[in-house]
């Protein structure tokens, strides 16, 4: 099975993971390293985590590498997007479209397909929907957090919506993990309430498809306090440096460094609530005696460089820390190392028999709370959310309920005194916690979905479903595919028709027969009918902007999804309705979904005519290309869509070598499908303008005309015997 996990914002590669290094390189980026690092073991897995290439000078040069080796079966693939700077995730979106185009372009360039696509947070998703509707591949998305919830909560604590817009983005987030949702095969919860709770809100939420598949822990790395009592030799000299160093960073801040530890770790952000955790401990002079009190919170040099946000964070603890006069009680450590450093400060509080407290009011799975529990050390943390399973799986901590500061006080009080509870929580953490949360026993329940996802979307029983088998059982059959213009290519000779039709009948096992036309689905339909040729196994109509197979005119969805992007018809009616010399072309069959059309009034002036236009189509922030056929006719199309792009895509979708593929054309507009590796043949009565490919190789100029010159070109190719 070949898995691609897409996960594109963050700092990612294989070891020392820069936790908390910003907003955006937190457990999430844990969770897919080590999710790939468990499935790399695997003997019948091959996966790639996908991310975004960073060249930025601020940054180590490992997240510029295109290519990271895990694993013989895993690597780390970066693409870029956006140009090398880092960006954080809320600005980029504008950018996903370019990521998604590199990432088929890769998939090509591999010659492959992902058996499986899973997506991670919206941004993930949006780019794995994608990739999915293209290449019709199964989709898994896990959303780690939700942009309606975190809306709500932006607007709780006094943000305006404008503002969140403005800095979140959060419209555009919502609307793609709607589409993510709605379209997924399986998504992934953490735990219970993530699936029944935080997904409550989206529209397409459908409970069948959501499993709950609990996450591992790294257990050597999470290994028990105890163990450096017990002098374990499985603990290596860098562990036991790191401990060292941290007592010593530690030992700074206090005036009685033999205390218990109150610990918090987390990122800067608001909804952490550290504010919260120092306005406890500063106010009660009881817990300042029997405990210090360290927060890491990020890692930085310089508070003003930081994002507004966290800076903002920092700030009020800094501020907070002056108020209640917790010089020599509280540490605000500026660096730890995030692979190295964070198991060693776990053991460091439980060495002191201390506790690991997170004031954030709602935790939509709580990993620190595992890690926490893993090394003995009994947790305090909000009864909303995902960590309750987590106390009802393991009885390592206590909830509270974060809004009554006399819970948290009167909890932190509790176990740092009632020395039987606080060995209780300490043991079932290092069991439990073993029993739960292990990589293995995640690996095996995901893939065991994942293998079942596969089953149910290739047995699908839709008629797409149906058709899609059918049609791959019949393109692997072909030595040859046939894409011809009709117009003037395959019709005028009644004669000439007749005897390509009883070829292409002939020769139907090994030739397939496709057609590549400006006009629309039906009315090349008619037209073909109206000639009796057999029916085509691919249609490409409307100048390149639909595609169509069989005669059931099984619309592809996939390249409707690759030629969408940036494509506002609407702003381009606007803008060329405006323009003297065009005339809206009739409702009814020219204009569909992915072309606009329009008749030239006067042909004389086309030059100063198309400049004109240009000019119109640039003010519309779309993308797009123009096509004019005879001077009359002028079709706006996405700057994806032509006939040659849609032949290269059935050919790609279809596993058909491009060498294999014939193309047949008279006109202009079908320049594009006459190109290398392509094999083209311009019939006799083709237009001036294709005269200028008369030198290349790979095309053959015909001496008949129209279906004749098809016949000759296709004996030329040896599709046909002589």
């Amino acid at each position: 099975m070949y898995i691609a996990i897409i996960n594109i914002h963050g700092l990612v590669r294989s070891n020392n993971i820069e936790m908390g290094r910003d907003a955006d390189t937190g457990g999430q980026t844990r969770y897919v390293i080590d999710l790939v690092k468990e499935l790399s073991t695997r003997e019948d897995v091959e996966v790639d985590l996908f991310t975004r290439k960073i060249g930025d000078k601020r940054l180590s040069n490992d997240y510029n590498k295109a290519i990271e080796q895990i694993a013989d079966n895993a690597r780390i693939v970066r693409l870029p997007c956006g140009g090398v700077k880092y960006i954080r995730k809320e600005r980029l979106w504008p950018h996903l479209d370019e990521y998604v185009d590199n990432l088929i372009e890769f998939f090509r360039s591999e010659k492959r397909v992902p058996d499986i696509i899973h997506g991670h947070y919206s941004d993930g998703g949006y780019v794995a929907t994608e990739i999915a509707s293209y290449f019709h591949t199964p989709l898994v998305f896990t959303g780690h957090s939700l942009g309606r919830n975190k809306f709500e909560y932006l607007k709780s604590i006094g943000l305006s919506e404008e503002r969140i817009e403005d800095y979140y983005t959060m419209s555009t987030r919502i609307a793609h993990e709607e589409r993510t949702i709605r379209k997924a095969d399986m998504v992934i919860t953490s735990t219970n309430y993530e699936r029944e709770e935080l997904y409550s809100s989206y529209e397409n939420r459908v409970l069948d498809r959501f499993v709950v598949i609990p996450p591992g822990l790294d257990l050597e790395k999470f290994f028990p306090y105890y163990h450096y009592e017990i002098q374990d030799p499985s603990i290596t000299e860098e562990q036991k440096l790191a401990q060292f160093n941290m007592m010593k960073e530690l030992q700074r801040f206090f005036t009685v460094p033999e205390k218990p530890l109150i610990m918090a770790l987390c990122r800067p952000e608001a909804r952490k609530n550290i504010d919260v955790l120092i306005d406890i401990y500063g106010k009660n002079k009881d817990l300042q005696a029997i405990a210090n009190l360290a927060i890491f919170a990020g890692i930085r040099d310089d508070i003003n460089s930081m994002e507004e946000g966290e800076k903002q964070v920092l700030t009020d603890m800094l501020l907070l820390m002056d108020r209640y006069d917790l010089y020599g009680k509280m540490a605000i450590p500026k660096h730890h190392n995030p692979e190295r450093d964070v198991p060693e400060l776990y053991r460091i509080a439980a060495m002191k028999r201390g506790v690991f407290v997170s004031a954030a009011a709602l935790e939509n799975f709580g990993l620190t709370f595992i890690e926490a529990s893993a090394v003995g050390l009994p947790f305090i943390g909000t009864d909303k959310g995902g960590v309750q399973d987590i106390r009802k799986n393991c009885d390592s901590g206590v909830l509270v309920d974060i809004t009554n500061e006399k819970a948290i006080h009167d909890s932190i009080h509790k176990i740092l005194t009632d020395a039987d509870l606080w060995d209780k929580l300490s043991r079932h953490g290092v069991e439990r916690i073993r029993e739960v949360y292990n990589w293995k026993a995640h690996c095996d329940t995901y893939l065991e979905h994942l293998g079942r996802v596969l089953t149910e979307h290739r047995n699908k029983k839709t008629p797409d479903a149906r058709y899609e088998r059918s049609m791959a059982k019949r393109m692997s059959t072909l030595k040859y595919l046939l894409v011809s213009d009709i117009d003037n290519t395959l019709t005028g000779d009644d004669k000439a028709i007749e005897d390509l039709k009883k070829l292409l009948e002939e020769y139907h096992e090994t030739v397939g027969f496709g057609i590549a036309t400006g006009r629309s689905v039906d009315s090349a339909k008619e037209i073909l009918e109206q000639h009796g040729f057999p029916k085509p196994d691919v249609l490409i109509t409307s100048v390149g902007s639909e595609v169509y197979y069989g005669e059931n005119l099984i619309a592809d969805k996939g390249w409707s999804h690759y030629i969408r992007r940036r494509w506002h018809p609407e702003r381009i009616r606007e803008a060329l309705d405006r323009i003297e010399g065009l005339e809206l072309q009739p409702q009814e069959d020219t204009q569909r979904a992915f072309k606009v059309s329009y008749n030239v009034k006067n042909p004389d002036s086309i030059e100063d005519l198309m400049e004109e236009i240009r000019r119109a189509l640039e003010s519309t922030k779309s993308s797009w290309h123009i096509v004019l056929s005879h001077n009359r006719y002028l079709d706006i199309l996405p700057y994806r869509a032509s006939k040659g792009t849609a032949v290269k895509y059935i050919a790609w979708k279809w596993h058909i070598d491009l060498k294999s593929v014939i193309t047949a054309g008279d006109s202009g507009n079908d320049a594009d499908m006459l190109i290398k590796p392509l094999k083209g043949i311009v019939v006799n009565n083709h237009e001036e303008s294709l005269e200028t490919l008369r030198k290349q190789k790979h095309i053959y100029f015909a001496e008949h005309s129209y279906a004749g010159g098809v016949i000759e070109g296709l004996r030329k190719f040896k599709v046909f015997p002589s």
